[in-house]
């Protein structure tokens, strides 16, 4: 799923907190930031300035339920939700 505009970044760090299981921010590059670490989220702060960079990644969660905590952070788009999960 896609990121919407950040607005609020704490409140969307809060919410990945509340998940159930592992979120993940992916790069277009392949990069793989998982936002339940407080490192991968100092990292996604440095970059939330950059919103193209943002727009090109998405987000993954490990739990299908999460998605339902995170609907207001998210664009629904053409990828089956959690297609990238880990397994």
């Amino acid at each position: 799923m896609k990121l919407k505009q950040l607005k609020q970044y704490i409140d969307f760090i809060e919410a990945v907190q509340a998940c159930a299981a592992d979120v993940y921010f992916c790069s277009e590059e392949g990069d793989r930031l998982n936002l339940k670490s407080t490192l991968s989220q100092f990292l996604f702060a440095s970059i939330c300035g950059d919103r193209d960079y943002l727009r090109g990644g998405t987000v993954i969660c490990q739990n299908e339920g999460d998605y339902d905590r995170l609907s207001s952070y998210l664009e629904e788009n053409d990828q089956k939700r959690g297609g990238q999960n880990e397994g």
